[in-house]
């Protein structure tokens, strides 16, 4: 940590020397915490900015594109396209890095510090606003940023929870993990998180209730009833087959000067923006923008509909291949969520993939769990061999990654991507002559 905050600083007074500044981020909760950041701490420091929150980094982001530029959440795996950015460029990532970068460019792995689990985009974008001015009340976002990517406190992250306690961006207090505060039969009969055979169900989750006789708002409960509660939820998630019953009951952030208090809400808040494709709105509550609160919240009661109406699909239509298992839909609104709670909840096997056919290109999420790392998986590598032998892109981290491939290549990626599952988990196989008989970029094209 102390050497990557110090070359945090180094490109601190880097960045605050500079005219105005484009900034540039991916359109998840992660990547919209990150721009939220970088980009109040720009407004304080009187630097303008314009910020552009994008699903991907390709070829269209990078012509015509002129600097200074800031990347956060993306950059460290495409070499080859920061490159070509001759001006002022600064790269802000947590995947595990490609190639070399000739730029300004901080990354948690290149300091053995895991990106994956324990320093998210948005705490390396905190790494450097906290040196660009009084920045420590926006600690607050980074611990979000982290949420929103499943890092759990620990590691670098724990080191800046630890900065927004003690500057009060957050207090911290047991209690039970919920996305909405409320009365407990609203939050429960809504949530994704956890997910519960009775979400969506009115009188399934009152009986579950009246037979605990635990009643009030979730945030506020008595310590009798949220431990008989937690006893139940965990119960019942173990009959469920998921191992993620720990993950209920803990340390509940609560955000001291955010436009909500409950940090998981926030969450799903900007999840929904960047899924509806109006990721601006999520960066305007990041900027402590109230008047986007009430449009934010029925875009993610939307989102949340499409969630469970997707999950239902994946119950019902997943298929099983030696090694991994998989969803294939067309336009579907939800993929990356589906993959994470589904492996969470549903299925904890083996990696679980989405393939979702939709605006002439197959998107591709793939999820993993701690226990499928220990055993040599690594989700970043699989995705981007097997897409790139398709004519694809892919990569991210060991136990969360997404790739793109063109349609008609389905198939063929799931097969290679079975085969190199299998090689990392039980040391099979065939992998490199597979990949080397698979149709180059240029045939896929």
């Amino acid at each position: 940590m102390k050497r990557l905050d110090k070359a945090a600083e180094a490109i601190a007074k880097s960045i605050l020397h500079c005219d105005s500044m484009r900034v540039i981020s991916h359109n998840d909760a992660d990547g919209i915490t990150s721009a939220g950041l970088i980009c109040n701490a720009l407004l304080r420091a009187g630097i303008p900015f314009q910020a552009s929150l994008l699903k991907r980094l390709d070829e269209s982001v990078i012509n015509g594109l002129t600097g200074p530029v800031v990347f956060c959440d993306m950059g460290s795996g495409k070499p080859e396209l920061i490159s070509r950015i001759k001006d002022d460029c600064f790269v802000l990532d947590h995947h595990r890095p490609v190639g070399t970068l000739s730029c300004m460019h901080l990354n948690p792995h290149l300091y053995g510090i895991d990106g994956a689990f324990e320093l998210s985009a948005a705490g390396t974008v905190y790494s450097v606003v906290r040196h660009m001015g009084d920045n420590f009340d926006l600690a607050g976002l980074a611990l979000v940023g982290a949420m929103g990517d499943r890092q759990g406190m620990i590691g670098a992250n724990r080191t800046i929870l630890e900065d927004a306690i003690a500057s009060g961006a957050v207090e911290v207090k047991p209690g039970l993990k919920m996305s909405e505060d409320g009365p407990l039969e609203d939050v429960f009969q809504n949530s994704i998180e956890p997910l519960l055979d009775f979400t969506g169900d009115p009188e399934k989750t009152r009986k579950f209730l009246d037979d605990l006789k635990i009643k009030g708002n979730v945030e506020s409960l008595e310590k009798d009833d949220l431990s008989r509660l937690c006893t139940a939820l965990t119960l019942k998630l173990l009959i469920q087959g998921s191992f993620a019953a720990d993950s209920i009951l803990g340390d509940v952030i609560r955000l001291r000067h955010e436009v909500v208090e409950n940090s998981l809400q926030m969450v799903q808040l900007l999840n929904a923006c960047g899924n509806r494709d109006v990721p601006g709105l999520g960066l305007a509550l990041c900027l402590r923008d109230r008047s986007a609160l009430g449009e934010a919240r029925k875009l993610a009661q939307e989102y949340k509909s499409h969630i469970l109406r997707e999950m239902n699909l994946l119950r019902v239509q997943n298929k099983v291949m030696a090694n991994i298992r998989y969803l294939m839909r067309e336009n579907m609104e939800a993929g990356s969520i589906v993959s994470g709670l589904g492996i969470r909840y549903l299925y904890t096997d083996m990696p679980l993939i989405t393939l979702n056919h939709k605006d002439d290109m197959v998107k591709i999420s793939a999820r993993g769990t701690k226990p499928l790392i220990a055993r040599g998986l690594d989700l970043s590598v699989a995705m981007r061999k097997a897409a790139e032998a398709v004519g694809g892109t892919g990569g991210g981290h060991t136990i969360a990654s997404g790739a793109s491939i063109p349609p008609g290549a389905e198939e063929r990626f799931l097969g290679l991507l079975d085969e190199i599952v299998g090689e990392q988990l039980h040391g099979t196989a065939k992998v490199e002559a597979l990949v080397s008989s698979a149709p180059s970029r240029s045939d896929a094209a």
